[in-house]
């Protein structure tokens, strides 16, 4: 593919991808009978009793859909901004919260408020707001555009705080969290193009090869600036280009969506090496391109019970499974303009739900059948391809 092609695609993506937000927003508030949505973000499941949690970006609100399926206004008050801490979760603004993640371990969820600049937890015993790390921006909120993908919003963000409490640092549109099972808390710093953990616990640890004293937070990879290198080395030499969701194996070890390189990355939990294991369909797209145009391919990684890989690329709509040994397979596609894919999360059961960004919707797929699970949408829209091998996968 022409370098002059590439470029015309990363902009007709970025373009197309506003034009669909737009589109989707008003074909899901004029569904009757469905929960209305507006921009989906980040999921994550309760592997207890598979309830599904949905941050719904647009009306920075997160719900949570109950084993029963139906959802209900879990946090956030429906405007946008930021009113403090230590309220309850329906009582809270957010401001553009793009992820979220489930601790199985302590039952908090903890919220990516990407616009207020923090990572954020709500308590399981009074559904309480609290922030975990993040200082918030030294710019005013009103002063900030709304949208997080703009040059305003990741200029007001700045880097600082490495080796410090984690709620004295400072984070840049962190779109990325994810709780481990024994107390790491993982964040996608994804403006400074790094990855961070923060130690909830109360003794040392040391993850991907780095010392982290307990309440403080430490760049385990990623150097912050923008770029694509560093496979086969310490993570924290490698260059990452906007990172965003994060998950994490049975080994402890992370999937990072290195989201402007159009690549999935694993960081080794005991090494602390970072490799590729995903290419996404533009794969060739420079990072500094594709930030400029906002670009990506793979949009959302999951791991199932199994440790297959589940992931998401949203330039060719497809849903894509890679076996423990590697071997990837398209499993589900849809045609050019029926879909967009992004986030992507796992169940207790194997089942795959995805978000549908096109339709403002989160698909639910079980085996060979997918369906609605929450939102508005013209219908089924997914074929089936069988066994088919994806290119994009790389064998350990």
């Amino acid at each position: 593919m022409s370098r002059n092609l590439l470029l015309t695609l990363v902009l007709a993506l970025s373009v197309g991808a506003w034009a669909q937000s737009v589109n989707s927003s008003s074909s899901a508030s004029a569904t009757a009978g469905q929960t209305v949505v507006n921009r989906i973000g980040g999921l994550t499941v309760d592997l207890s009793n598979g309830a599904l949690y949905v941050a719904d970006k647009g009306n920075s609100t997160i719900l949570r859909i109950g084993p029963a399926g139906k959802p209900a206004p879990f946090a956030g008050t429906g405007s946008s901004g930021f009113n403090g801490d230590g309220q309850t979760a329906l009582q809270t603004q957010f401001n553009h919260a793009v992820a979220i993640s489930y601790d199985q371990r302590t039952s908090e969820l903890f919220v990516a408020d990407t616009g207020n600049y923090r990572i954020r937890s709500i308590s399981p015993a009074d559904s309480r707001v609290r922030t975990v790390a993040g200082l918030g921006s030294t710019t005013p909120v009103r002063n900030i555009p709304y949208d997080s993908h703009t040059p305003g919003a990741l200029a007001a963000g700045r880097f600082g705080g490495d080796g410090g409490p984690a709620t004295e640092a400072e984070l840049n549109l962190p779109s990325g969290v994810c709780a481990d099972p024994i107390g790491i808390l993982f964040i996608a710093d994804s403006g400074n193009h790094r990855v961070r953990a923060v130690n909830r616990g109360t003794s040392p640890v040391i993850v991907m090869g780095v010392e982290i004293e307990p309440g403080t937070i430490r760049t385990i990879a990623g150097t912050g600036k923008l770029g694509f290198s560093g496979d086969g080395d310490k993570a924290t030499l490698a260059e990452l280009a906007f990172p965003t969701e994060l998950k994490v194996d049975a080994s402890g070890s992370l999937m990072v969506v290195d989201s402007f390189n159009q690549r999935v990355r694993k960081i080794d939990r005991q090494s602390g090496i970072i490799h590729t294991i995903v290419d996404g369909s533009i794969v060739e797209v420079p990072p500094d391109n594709a930030l400029l145009h906002w670009a990506t391919s793979v949009a959302g990684v999951g791991v199932t019970m199994t440790q297959e890989i589940i992931y998401t690329d949203r330039v060719t709509n497809t849903v894509h499974r890679v076996s423990r040994g590697g071997q990837g397979r398209i499993i589900y596609n849809t045609g050019l303009h029926d879909a967009e894919f992004g986030t992507v999360e796992v169940g207790p059961q194997g089942e795959i739900y995805v978000a549908d960004v096109h339709w403002n919707r989160v698909l639910r797929i079980d085996g060979s059948t997918a369906r609605t699970y929450l939102g508005g949408a013209p219908g089924p829209v997914l074929s089936f391809p069988g066994v088919r091998r994806s290119s994009g996968t790389r064998t350990e």
